[in-house]
């Protein structure tokens, strides 16, 4: 088991979130509390290769949020003052629609930015 404090330092290095899943030669990996953990079919098991992560250089290719179900999270929405919405996953039309085009995330901070990247590409539109 991680610390928090070593957890959150990991994390910070890698510009990653706890259980952000991200991949690495075509495996998905995710870090939290039990250290590095890599999916193999549908289940996590644990990785031993924590030190070879941070010491090599290894390209870190970031996989979209995915909300488990009734879990909150948050996408852009330009047509609000705060850019943003919560919501709550159910594997509705809406749910399916904005995994589809990888519109959900895990704060209203991404899902902010997200919604000023697409404020921005309507004004380069316009000009």
């Amino acid at each position: 088991m991680l610390s928090n404090k070593m957890l959150d330092a990991i994390l910070e290095e890698l510009g990653l979130e706890k259980d952000e899943e991200f991949e690495i030669k075509n495996v998905s990996y995710r870090i939290n509390k039990n250290g590095l953990e890599y999916c193999y079919g549908d289940h996590w098991y644990r990785s031993i290769n924590l030190g070879e992560l941070l010491l090599e250089e290894l390209e870190i290719i970031k996989l979209p949020f995915v909300p488990t179900r009734e879990q909150t999270y948050y996408y852009p929405n330009i047509t609000t003052t705060l850019l943003y919405e919560a919501s709550l996953y159910y594997n509705g039309e809406y749910d399916k629609h904005r995994v589809e085009h990888k519109l959900c995330f895990r704060t209203k901070e991404e899902a902010i930015r997200r919604a000023r990247e697409i404020l921005g590409l309507i004004e380069k539109g316009d000009e």
